[in-house]
């Protein structure tokens, strides 16, 4: 009965620790050595991703407490998770594309959990590459100051031949 109540108080300290969750990575961990499992750890913490290695047994637990499923079938092997919030969830994706460059075969994803839907593990090489909130906010500015700078510019050069050709006009 301990061992029940254990794994119970595990499972909801998990859930506890995910709550707000907006996303839900399934990984791959085998082959990761743990030098860069520290150095991986240490910048997911920094950047606030939170992330564990957990048996597929809890992990089907804290998923269906989570409200997550469809997932089942990706929890086969060394599976660890890594959890993206409300205010950018897509962080985990771009986390992973970034560790994947220096190590290519390693941390691969198995399936995601994204706003809802079930994606495939290859969908994180897309989805990291959608900006982060200030990035698309950076996007909009620019496009709306792109053509507005334009006209701008083109007004004042006008505005100035205008104002020469008042200027010689009123010399004459």
């Amino acid at each position: 009965m301990k061992a029940i109540e254990k794994k119970q108080q595990t499972v909801d300290a998990i859930v506890e620790s995910f709550k707000d969750a907006a996303a839900v990575y399934l990984l791959n961990f085998e082959g990761i050595t743990v030098e860069k499992d520290n150095a991986l750890r240490r910048s997911l913490k920094k950047n606030g991703v939170k992330y564990r290695a957990i048996k597929n047994t809890l992990l089907k637990r804290v998923l269906e407490k989570m409200g997550v499923s469809g997932l089942d079938d990706a929890l086969t092997g060394a599976t660890s998770v890594m959890v993206g919030f409300g205010e950018d969830p897509l962080l985990p994706a771009r986390e992973i594309e970034a560790f994947h460059k220096a190590n290519p075969d390693i941390l691969l994803a198995k399936s995601l959990f994204v706003d809802g839907e079930i994606m495939p593990g290859s969908a994180v090489t897309n989805l990291a590459k959608i900006p982060d909130r200030k990035g698309m906010i950076a996007q909009v500015v620019t496009i709306i100051l792109g053509p507005g700078s334009t006209i701008a510019g083109q007004l004042k050069t006008l505005q100035e031949k205008l104002e020469e050709n008042e200027g010689s006009s009123t010399e004459a």
